[in-house]
Parts: C-alpha cells; sequence; structure tokens
C-alpha cells in the first residue's frame, strides 16, 4: 500500500484547474486502468499534449491498458527496463504520437529495416525471367506505398514501431505511471520532474531511485 500525495494544480494567473485536470483525467480513462496509480506529471503532460494539438491521449492510454493486460494488444516496441542514470530503475514503453513527425520516423525506420521489398522482388523476377525491364510510372506509385504503407505494416506486425515515452515504475507488482518523454526532453530533466513531484505522490520512488 502506497501513500499518495495530492497536489493543487495553479496556473500562472491563480486560477485553481486541479478540479479540470481531474476530471480530464477521468474523461480519457486513466482512474479506470490505473486508479491511484497515475501521477498528476502525466495528467498534466496528456492535458497540455491534448490542447495543444500535439497528443491524443487515447494513444498514451492504449498503451497503458496494454500494459495493465486489457485491451488490444501494443503494436509498437516492447518495454524496457531503463537501465543508466538518471532513470536507472523506471521503465519505458513508447507511444504513437500524432504528427508527420511521426509518421516520418517509422517511414525512416522501416526502410532502414526492410527496404524496399517490392523493388526487390520485381528485380528477382526480371532476373528470373532473363528480361530488361524499366519502372514505370505504375510501378512508382506502388513502391512509393510498399516503402510507407506496407512498411508501417511490416513494422506494426513486429511490434516495432517507435513514437514517444510514457515512463513508469514497477512496485509492488503494480504498474505506477509518471510522466511522458519526448527522444530529445533530457533524462536530467525528466528526472528532476520525477523528483519534484512524483517521488512526493510515491514515497517508494525514493528508495527506487537511489
Amino acid at each position: 500500500m502506497t501513500t499518495c500525495k495530492k497536489f493543487t494544480a495553479i496556473t500562472n494567473d491563480g486560477k485553481d484547474v486541479s478540479a479540470e485536470l481531474a476530471n480530464f483525467a477521468n474523461f480519457i480513462g486513466l482512474d479506470t486502468v490505473a486508479p491511484n496509480r497515475y501521477s498528476i506529471l502525466l495528467v498534466l503532460g496528456l492535458f497540455g499534449g491534448f490542447k495543444s494539438g500535439h497528443l491524443n491521449p487515447a494513444k498514451v492510454i492504449h498503451e497503458i491498458e496494454a500494459l495493465e493486460g486489457i485491451g488490444t494488444s501494443s503494436q509498437l516496441k516492447p518495454a524496457t527496463l531503463l537501465k543508466d542514470p538518471p532513470l536507472k530503475g523506471l521503465w519505458h514503453k513508447h507511444y504513437l504520437e500524432d504528427g508527420l513527425s511521426a509518421t516520418a520516423k517509422n517511414i525512416k525506420k522501416g526502410l532502414d529495416k526492410y527496404g524496399v521489398p517490392l523493388f526487390i522482388e520485381r528485380i528477382r523476377e526480371a532476373q528470373e525471367a532473363s528480361e530488361e525491364r524499366y519502372v514505370s510510372i505504375e510501378d512508382c506509385k506502388l513502391l512509393a506505398d510498399d516503402v510507407t504503407q506496407g512498411n508501417w505494416i511490416r513494422l506494426a506486425n513486429s511490434k516495432k514501431l517507435t513514437g514517444q515515452w510514457i515512463i513508469y515504475a514497477k512496485y509492488g507488482g503494480k504498474n505506477y505511471y509518471l510522466c511522458l518523454g519526448m527522444h530529445d526532453s533530457g533524462d536530467h530533466n525528466l528526472r528532476n520532474q520525477i523528483d519534484t513531484l512524483c517521488c512526493q505522490e510515491f514515497p517508494f520512488l525514493t528508495t527506487l531511485l537511489t
């Protein structure tokens, strides 16, 4: 059993938005999937991303549901333990962010991993037929589709899609969801936020992160 400290969220102009954040967390399903096991830092990240139009909270909730063993399975990379300071001892799981940047990252990853399978197949077919063949306009459309949609499906089927992070801790056989992280967030910056808020909410983190 953990003791969870509750924070009051005040905007720069002095408005108390604690109730709004609590309602938001309930609305998106956090209270259902991980009751009393999520930090206000996670809620703030989800709320800010939602308000700015840069984040679909449902995608984060889907990954949390997968970690909790409910809902459909994840198509992204499996959760991994962070082994290097300053986040050593915590876990991270990818979620699929919105926007062209996320799409571009996975297209590049698919291209690096799989290349252009359809093009290789066309070359093989020409070699087997002992024919000299040229790439047509129609072939270009099919090849472009294979690079984008085809490789996306291959990554999804092998659970290799990449995205940004959900940072969480394991304690007492349960997951405690702390915050969102980006590849360029900076581990020390994330640790400072976790120390400031999450360690106050979930005291076991102080020992876990020592």
